[in-house]
This record gives structure tokens, C-alpha cells and sequence, in this order.
């Protein structure tokens, strides 16, 4: 299967990543950011670890400074894996910042937006440099760099914050360079769960959690949505009638082979836990208003399993905007999502597994070659992934290390199967500095760390003031 048929998405929790908003923008198109605060560039080494090599491009960043203090301390936000760049204005730092006299800063991941060291056409060279290292001395340079030209911030502490893939890179930042960076906050952070699937025992967690969330909103409504998967599963089977098919789900074009159709269940399946995933009350994540609660509630009022399905479907396709469903293309679920970068990285050291279902969930069951599969990589990269293992032990992330680290608040959410392939619960502790776990009731994937917004649920806004509080005694601001 060729990588870019999966739609794993791991979202960076600030962007606005719903189709809707931002439909016009494909998977490979960047454009020049439209933040109220202007970005820049700076010089980068394109390979930290080759002292050899002084070559640089240029990367993007914002800097917001309305509210710092000086000697007040940093907030830096690592973007992640988008073509879009995350301006700090859509999310809830500069509030942040506005109690702690705090600077505002973010960097765009290298390979991704306006931010590349090299357009060759051969992706094993083009990407020679996309490796963990050079990600993380990315930002540590970075953060020398605001040091050296912003007046007040040379005793700043360093508090660093990002969501999703964005979440695993701050864990690995402040666990890799803790002098550099003195707290962390990861959001919906992928940290275990990988290696590729012969590997992976954790491989069924996504939709097992995701099972999950639809049985605790509502019996009813997940018993029908089990016997609408049952009807599809079987007619995806079958296959001899896939007109019939394509019409009753709205879709754009015939599914005609095997892969074909596997491809349309792929969506579909994608489509089940974006909406819980994603189902944010703010509008700049979710513009069009789909929530797993509405989901739910709209289930209850159907029996046909046709009409089950399609609930989900245009609810993340609105006919409004979609005319029909799309399946045949990379930006079926994310139009945000930059594929060729990501898949490289998800090969090289992030090779998460989350799109497998067991038997005896809602979905149908499905085993299907992975992103991080080891014949794929090879074939496209030359790369073979890590276990677990592997990359738990050299970036410093396994159980014990994470356990005895200072300073890391992990949060997650209720509606969020990346809570799954989390960190557990951390043990207890009277030391304020140790770190700990979060888990924030009915939200969605890092909810809290969007900008606030009128109708926000109670937990977020508790879980912000939460947040804001570990950062204040982290500091000493009290």
C-alpha cells in the first residue's frame, strides 16, 4: 500500500485543520501565513550534527511580545507536521502570557511549510537532514537565537508546549536539553504505541479507546452504529455491487478494486474518530461544528444502517462544501496535513501504529500495511523504523525516565483515542515539581491549548487554569 492511502493524522492542536476552513489549501501547497503578528526567518544549520557543513536555510517564526516582562519567562510553542503555519494568536498562549509577563515564541518544524532545507527530487536525499537530532537542536538554536536578540530574555526560563506529534517532540526537548528547557507541557502527546506492527502490541489501542468513547455516550446509539458497520462490513466484502455503493455513501467516484475499497473503509473509519477527535467547541479549530455528542444524538433518531454511516460522513463533509465524499485523493480527511515530509519522519523515528481495529469493537476488523511498515519504508526511504524500544531508550522517554523527570505536565482528553497510545497516569507525589498527568473530561484532542473562546465547556477552562497555576509554581510566582 502506498503510504499516502492511510490517513493518519496527528494534528497539531492549534491549527485550523478541519477541511472547511481551509479548503483550497492542499497537503503540498504552503502559503505565506496570515498572522496579526508578523513572522520572520532566520538562518538555520541545515545539519547540526555535520560540523562540516555550514550550509543554512531559512525557518519561519512569530515572536508576540505584548505582555513580556523582562526577565519574565518563554513560552515556546513547537509547531509540528502542517503546511499551515500555527499563529500564537489562535491559541491560548499570549492569555498565558498575559498573567506570567511572558514572551511568545514558535518555530516552524523544518520540511514543513515555508521552512526547507532542500527541494531535491530524490526524497533519500531530500530528507537526509529531516532526522530527531536536527529537529530538536533546531529549536535549542532557536531559543540562542531569541536570547541573543531580544532584550530582557537572557535569564528567561524556557517553558516549551505542543500538541499531538508537536506533544512527542516537546517530551523529547525537555528530556533531551533540560537546560535549555526548564518546564514542559506536552498536549495529547503519542508516546507509545510504536514501532510497525509485528513489533506493536499496542497497535489496536487507537480503536479500542475509540470503541470506547461511542459505548460511554450512549448504548443505544453504539449498537447502532455497530450493526451499520456490520452491514458495510459485509458489502465491502462482497463487492459486487460497488455503484451501489458509491451512490448510497455520496462518494466521488466508483471504488474498483480491493485496494480501492479498502481505501473508502479507511476514510470512513478516519472519519469516526475525527469527529470525536477534533470535535472542538472553538471555531477556529472547528468551524463547521462537528462533535461526537451531535453524532451521537443524531444516531439515536435513525435505524438505517445507510443513514448511520452517513451521518458521520456529512457531518465531516458537509454537502454545503462537498458535493460529494473524497476518497481518492491525499487530502480526503486533511487538507492541512503535509504527507510527503510526514511519512519520511514517520518512517525515520516517530513510526506510529493507531490504524488497526480488533474484532469485537464498533468497527470493522482490518489489518492493513502501515505507514511505518518496514517493506514500505525501505522502498520509498532506505529507512527501516525503530521499535519502541528503541526509541523510548535513546531519547530518554521509557516509563522510568518520565517518572523521575521534573517539570512535565502531560494532558490528555476524554474525546482523544491519542489517549490510548499516551503516557499512563503518573505515580503521585507531594513534590510540586514532579512531573504528572492530566486527563480533561469531555474535550477533544488538546483542546485547552486553543485560544479561549464564548461557549468553551467548564472542564477546558478549568484545565487552562490548571496549566497556568503549574506554571506560576513552577516558577515561583506566588
Amino acid at each position: 500500500m502506498n503510504l499516502k492511502l492511510h490517513r493518519l493524522v496527528l494534528f497539531l492542536a492549534a491549527l485550523c485543520s478541519t477541511p472547511s476552513l481551509l479548503q483550497g489549501v492542499s497537503a503540498t501547497t504552503t502559503a505565506s501565513p496570515n498572522c496579526t503578528t508578523p513572522t520572520h526567518f532566520f538562518d538555520q544549520l541545515v545539519d547540526h550534527e555535520n560540523s562540516s557543513n555550514k550550509a543554512t536555510f531559512q525557518q519561519q517564526y512569530q515572536v508576540v511580545a505584548d505582555h513580556f516582562k523582562p526577565g519574565g519567562p518563554i513560552l515556546y510553542y513547537q509547531q509540528a507536521e502542517t503546511s499551515l503555519f500555527a499563529c500564537m494568536e489562535w491559541t491560548i498562549l499570549p492569555e498565558w502570557a498575559a498573567e506570567l509577563g511572558a514572551l511568545v515564541i514558535t518555530l516552524e518544524h523544518r520540511f514543513f511549510g515555508l521552512s526547507y532545507p532542500s527541494k531535491d527530487p530524490d526524497p533519500v536525499r531530500q530528507f537526509q537532514s529531516l532526522t530527531l537530532e536536527n529537529v530538536m537542536l533546531d529549536a535549542v538554536n532557536f531559543i540562542g537565537h531569541i536570547k541573543n536578540t531580544t532584550e530582557g530574555t537572557k535569564e528567561s526560563k524556557v517553558l516549551v508546549m505542543g500538541g499531538s506529534y508537536g506533544g512527542f517532540l516537546t517530551t523529547v526537548l525537555k528530556m533531551n536539553h533540560p537546560d535549555i528547557f526548564y518546564g514542559a507541557l506536552p498536549f495529547a502527546a503519542p508516546l507509545r504505541s510504536i514501532g510497525a506492527n509485528n513489533q506493536n502490541p499496542q497497535r489496536y489501542n487507537w480503536f479500542k479507546y475509540l470503541n470506547q468513547v461511542y459505548w460511554d455516550l450512549s448504548a443505544t446509539a453504539a449498537d447502532k452504529m455497530k450493526h451499520a458497520f456490520d452491514v458495510l462490513g459485509q458489502r465491502v466484502q462482497a463487492a459486487n455491487d460497488t455503484k451501489s455503493l458509491a451512490r448510497d455513501f455520496g462518494l466521488c467516484s466508483i471504488p474498483n478494486t480491493t485496494a480501492e475499497l479498502q481505501e473508502v473503509m479507511g476514510v470512513i473509519n478516519t472519519v469516526q474518530y475525527q469527529i470525536p477527535q477534533l470535535g472542538f467547541v472553538s471555531p477556529i479549530g472547528n468551524p463547521t461544528g462537528a462533535n461526537v455528542e451531535k453524532l451521537v444524538n443524531q444516531t439515536l433518531l435513525l435505524d438505517d444502517p445507510v443513514k448511520v454511516i452517513n451521518a458521520s460522513l456529512n457531518m465531516w463533509f458537509p454537502p454545503s462544501l462537498y458535493p460529494c465524499v473524497p476518497w481518492g485523493n491525499d487530502e480526503s480527511v486533511n487538507p492541512t496535513l503535509q504527507l510527503d515530509s510526514f511519512n519520511y519522519l514517520l518512517c525515520k523515528y516517530f513510526p506510529l501504529s493507531v490504524n488497526e481495529i480488533p474484532n469485537g469493537t464498533i468497527y470493522v476488523p482490518t489489518s492493513v500495511q502501515t505507514e511505518s511498515d518496514p517493506n514500505t519504508c525501505m522502498g520509498l526511504f532506505n529507512v527501516t523504523p525503530p521499535t519502541q524500544e528503541f526509541v523510548e531508550s535513546k531519547y530518554h522517554i521509557t516509563r522510568d525516565e518520565l517518572v523521575e523527570a521534573k517539570r512535565i505536565l502531560f494532558t490528555y482528553n476524554e474525546f482523544d483515542p491519542t489517549t490510548a497510545v499516551g503516557v499512563d497516569p503518573l505515580p503521585l507525589s507531594q513534590d510540586r515539581n514532579a512531573s504528572r498527568y492530566m486527563l480533561t473530561s469531555l474535550s477533544s484532542h488538546g483542546e485547552e491549548s486553543l485560544a479561549s473562546c464564548p461557549g468553551d465547556r467548564p472542564t477546558v477552562v478549568h484545565a487552562r487554569n490548571i496549566e497556568l497555576q503549574t506554571f506560576k509554581e513552577w516558577l515561583g510566582m506566588y
